[in-house]
């Protein structure tokens, strides 16, 4: 009886764990979707020093997350996001505001597929 009970609270704990995991990646993602959309509107305004001291910001906030998802997610989609990301800075201060868009662009799909990768569907497992 002990093992089942102990299997039993394994089995919570695991599945807990997984839920926290879940809920971390949803809320960064959310997070990071709401900088992203603020980043392109700053960009839309065609303010680019605004623009460049926004994607500095963003560039502190990925990075900071970035430790705490790599605990967590594959590291394939966090490379590219990273990389992305480490692009913003020097295209907003050159100016190149077409290949900023599409670099913010690319970041919402990836923050998307990170978060759609990890939930638990039949998909995703085999």
């Amino acid at each position: 009886m002990k093992r089942v009970v102990f299997a039993a609270i394994l089995l919570a704990l695991l599945i807990g764990f997984n839920c926290f995991c879940l809920i971390t990646i949803r809320e960064t993602k959310n997070e990071a979707t709401e900088k992203l959309d603020t980043l392109q509107s700053f960009l839309e305004s065609e303010n680019i020093d605004k623009t460049a001291s926004e994607c500095e910001k963003f560039a502190d906030y990925w990075h900071g997350k970035h430790h705490v998802l790599s605990r967590i997610v594959r590291h394939e989609l966090l490379d590219q996001t990273a990389m992305s990301v480490s692009r913003f800075v020097p295209l907003a201060k050159f100016g190149e505001t077409g290949e900023l868009a599409s670099e913010i662009n690319r970041c919402k799909f990836l923050l998307e597929e990170i978060y759609d990768s990890e939930r638990p569907f039949l998909r995703n497992i085999f």
